[in-house]
């Protein structure tokens, strides 16, 4: 062979190895095929060409397969998990703008719930079209029923787990311990005429049939899949349509089995897209019932997929990163602390910490100076008012009402005791401020009157354990050393046993004295032809009792009923 002969024969070497090296980025699975080439000239002249159409058809297969909307370089996932609430709305809101400051240009909503309160599944409607990317998808893993349902259907796509399902949408009026309450028909079209506006919302943006998307609210809705015979094209019918076009509805085909559903089947169109007339009779035949007018639609996976409602059936994160061609996946949870909200505002603990709060504050104003009670319910009033307002349930009249009635409360004990209405005026506004804590500002809808009824029927509930518990606590508790010490050794210890000049010697621990006063628990006693102010341990004591010194407070004593029953001398 010449030198003039092996340059061409050299470079087309070095051309062809540099056409399958840029193969190995787009198809791997050609590059194998091209480096078993022979060193046959013509031979490697067609496996190059073989080479160079393998890998332009792998090309435009990536780009086809992944339309340009979707694809996206950085996917945040965002867990919606349990019942959606206002924890649901405030935690997606700070999950969303750290996705969005973080640079990701997709976001997924990864949704498995049983449904939730309506004013915060339309609070995250709106969220998801105003502050989330064009590029946010829901994936339905494994359940979303009702609220779940239009948080899905307000993302520009579906995706469905294996075996997942949705739908079920109706609004309910629930009340816990007293379960679901029934409603007038005219209460019911209110709450669920916005609903119906939202799903028709949906219906425009994603270019569903609105008919199919009202099934998940509305029963009284019929709907069936035709399909026409010349070209296969479907599209859903209710029951003026079939009249239209003839059809018999109890004839119906045999309903699809998961086995043979067929999620390559043309996606239904809309009626706008495939009007109905009646000369078309005969052209269409009747596929499936979709919904009758006896149930809300649920929607099996392979279901949404023939419907149109999903694009395609996602097992995992890795075929969720497939979906979108993406370079990264990465999950943004709930922290820790909007599960410690959640708790904190959930009505069992509500009631606990109510009760707490009553009791801790019964003590310390009984026997004002141990520091202990006073912080517990300091405690208790702050995780009350402080939980709800991080949701921006508790606004600020609301806390000042609380705290207006507990000031209104030490009125009546310290300084205007026995009047009655004072402390009553105080319990009102610590009443009707916890209640307003629980509740949102729209009171007129169904749903907000069921919050009001759960608020109020929780706050007495705690008032009532509260008030139980005090009333144990002041027959057991306070004849405990633990207790009796907490009261005592500050006040014995730093009692004056010394007076000042002019001012009388507090009575010793163990003297016996009747009370002048009423004692409700604070009071008067005489003793030697003295009167000394008292307060009693808790219980109230009657007006000419006989009682017994237990203790010091200051200048005051600190007094009990006494044992010995009929004693009026001292």
């Amino acid at each position: 062979m010449s030198v003039t002969q092996g340059i061409p024969r050299f470079l087309h070497r070095a051309l062809l190895w540099f056409l399958t090296s840029a193969t190995v980025c787009i198809a791997p699975a050609k590059v194998h095929a091209s480096q078993a080439a022979t060193t046959n000239p013509a031979k490697n002249s067609a496996t190059n060409s073989a080479s160079n159409s393998a890998s332009n058809s792998a090309t435009t297969q990536a780009i086809v397969a992944v339309p340009a909307g979707r694809q996206a370089e950085r996917v945040a996932i965002l867990p919606v998990t349990g019942p959606i609430d206002d924890v649901t709305l405030w935690s997606l809101e700070r999950r969303l703008r750290a996705s969005r400051e973080q640079g990701y240009d997709a976001v997924v909503l990864e949704i498995d719930t049983p449904g939730g309160q309506v004013s915060s599944m339309i609070d995250i409607c709106l969220r998801i079209r105003s502050d989330a990317p064009a590029n946010t998808v829901a994936w339905i893993h494994p359940k979303a029923f009702s609220a779940g349902t239009f948080i899905a259907l307000a993302c520009r796509e579906i995706v469905v787990s294996p075996g997942s399902v949705f739908g079920d949408a109706a609004p309910i009026v629930a009340i816990p311990g007293f379960g679901l309450t029934p409603l007038p028909a005219a209460e019911r079209a209110k709450m669920e005429s916005p609903l119906l506006d939202e799903l028709d919302a949906s219906a425009e943006r994603r270019g569903d049939d609105p008919r199919l998307l009202q099934t998940f609210v509305a029963t009284e809705r019929e709907l069936w899949l035709i399909e026409r015979v010349s070209d296969r094209a479907r599209r859903f019918a209710d029951r003026a349509d079939l009249d239209t076009l003839g059809l018999d509805p109890t004839r119906l085909a045999a309903r699809p089995t998961p086995q043979a559903a067929e999620p390559t089947a043309q996606t239904p169109l809309t009626p706008s897209e495939l009007p109905l007339t009646a000369d078309q009779r005969g052209a269409w035949e009747i596929v499936e019932l979709v919904d009758d007018a006896q149930r809300l639609l649920v929607v099996q996976s392979n279901e949404a997929l023939r419907w149109g409602l999903a694009e395609a059936l996602v097992k995992d994160d890795a075929e969720l990163q497939t979906y979108f061609a993406a370079r990264s996946v990465v999950r943004f949870p709930e922290s820790w602390t909007e599960g410690v909200v959640r708790w904190l505002v959930s009505w069992p603990i509500r009631i606990l910490l109510i009760a707490i709060f009553v009791v801790a504050l019964v003590i310390e104003t009984l026997h004002p100076g141990i520091g202990v009670a006073a912080a517990v319910a300091a405690a208790a009033l702050l995780l009350l008012v402080g939980a709800p307002s991080m949701l921006g349930l508790a606004e600020w009249w609301e806390i000042l009402l609380v705290v207006a009635g507990i000031g209104l409360i030490g009125v009546e004990v310290f300084i205007l005791p026995g009047t009655g209405f004072v402390g009553l005026a105080g319990g009102i506004c610590v009443l009707f401020g916890l209640v307003a804590s629980f509740t949102g500002s729209d009171p007129t809808s169904a749903g907000e009157r069921a919050t009001l009824v759960t608020a109020t029927t929780t706050t007495i509930a705690g008032l009532a354990v509260g008030a139980i518990l005090t009333w144990f606590a002041s027959r057991w508790f306070r004849e405990t050393t633990i207790f009796r010490r907490a009261i005592l050794s500050a006040s014995i210890a730093g009692a004056n046993d010394t007076p000042v000049r002019g001012e009388l010697a507090l009575p010793a621990t163990g003297r016996a004295a009747i009370a002048d006063s009423d004692l409700r628990p604070s009071g008067r006693i005489r003793l030697d032809g003295n009167l000394f102010d008292a307060q009693s341990t808790g219980d109230y004591i009657p007006r000419g009792s006989l009682v017994i010194v237990v203790g010091r407070l200051g200048s005051s004593v600190i007094v009990e009923p006494s044992a010995r029953e009929g004693t009026q001398t001292v």
